[in-house]
């Protein structure tokens, strides 16, 4: 399903797995290599897309973020518990505990049923929670989180929600690319043009030119008590949560109590993220000190960063993954791999997701050469 050790690669034949190369993931180098070296053919799960770039098998994508999501509640249920704060989520398990999804819900509505009687802790302010990213990872997580008594608020609204809100609810705020990123103000970027352009031109300007742009979130963290991290990041964007970013916040702010990083690039978007597992899921990260400290105790934030979460829920995630391959199951199996791809017969959702044919990168993909 994932990377194979390169020892185990046999020559000229063909894979389907998910890689983890087309970014240029620097642990999973040695693997392309070799997959180029041994004439290997290689169809990438991830890039298996309809003819507008949607991604089809999507199965791993919605469980990270509902296994994301439970975990991060879970995460915030004991951190309050061990601070000394008696609260609705500590009846949250981790998904693996239960390992069933629906068993799950009911759970969490249970506790949105303890939240709307008798409210979030007094000591707290109204939890808010953000959400970076609208793909189907968010979208996983935010159908979770919608399971509590949840209102819906524009990010102008956080600082209001944050000083007058109700605790018989959550609150959720959902962050697009222009809420994420602010322009540079050294000068760089022409702010009377940028106020200008649609919300959707803003956003491509951001993906063209993500050196012109740095992190907007210092304004909103201080009042926001978990943060999702769910967007699709590499390093020619800028970081939505530095060290340095945080650091001068935690110094004068500690709302913030936890971080969900379903996303989990180390070193990533979240400067400070390193992956964990599910067995040893939770670090504290001390933003003064920079220190971090695997468990749940400690000054600081907990993270949870699992690499493998849809593994919480194998049986729901599997019974997705083959609903989504299975249509595509037959033309991969009788595909001709002895000539040209355009000759294999293979349906055009799966020749999109072949990165190699035959050790050759395909035109899509020839950028990864420099990744050898």
């Amino acid at each position: 399903m994932k990377e194979i050790h390169d020892s185990r690669i046999i020559p000229g034949k063909v894979y389907l797995f998910f890689s983890h190369t087309h970014k240029g993931q620097q642990k999973n180098r040695e693997m392309l290599r070799k997959l180029v070296e041994t004439k290997s053919t290689l169809i990438e799960y991830e890039l298996i897309r309809d003819w507008q770039g949607n991604r089809l098998i999507n199965a791993f994508t919605y469980n990270a973020g509902y296994a994301g999501m439970v975990d991060t509640l879970w995460t915030l249920g004991r951190r309050l518990k061990l601070s000394g704060i008696s609260n609705p989520f500590e009846i949250i398990p981790q998904s693996i505990q239960i390992g069933d999804l629906e068993k799950i819900k009911k759970i969490i509505r249970k506790t949105g049923e303890v939240i709307k009687a008798k409210g979030t802790p007094s000591s707290l302010p109204p939890v808010i929670t953000a959400f970076l990213g609208k793909g189907k990872t968010s979208q996983g997580a935010q159908s979770i989180y919608d399971l509590l008594p949840v209102e819906e608020i524009f990010i102008s609204q956080i600082a209001d929600v944050f000083k007058n809100g109700s605790r018989k609810r959550v609150y959720k705020v959902p962050f697009r690319i222009i809420d994420m990123y602010r322009p540079v103000s050294d000068g760089r970027v022409d702010l009377n043009f940028y106020a200008r352009l649609t919300p959707k031109e803003k956003e491509q300007y951001c993906f063209d030119h993500p050196k012109l742009f740095e992190s907007n979130l210092d304004i909103y963290l201080p009042f926001i008590t978990v943060l999702m991290n769910c967007i699709v990041w590499s390093p020619k964007y800028p970081r939505t949560v530095t060290k340095k970013l945080l650091k001068q916040i935690y110094s004068k702010h500690k709302t913030l109590r936890a971080i969900g990083d379903i996303t989990c690039d180390p070193n990533g978007s979240i400067e400070f993220s390193k992956k964990t597992i599910i067995d040893n899921p939770v670090y504290i990260y001390n933003p003064l000190s920079e220190k971090i400290k695997d468990g749940f105790e400690g000054e600081g934030v907990a993270v949870m960063a699992v690499t493998n979460l849809p593994c919480e829920f194998s049986e729901d995630a599997s019974t997705h993954f083959s609903h989504d391959l299975f249509p595509f199951l037959k033309s991969i199996v009788e595909a001709d791999y002895r000539g040209t791809l355009g000759d294999s017969h293979l349906p055009p959702e799966i020749m999109r997701g072949v990165i190699l044919w035959k050790g050759e990168f395909t035109d899509e993909f020839g950028y990864m050469k420099k990744y050898l």
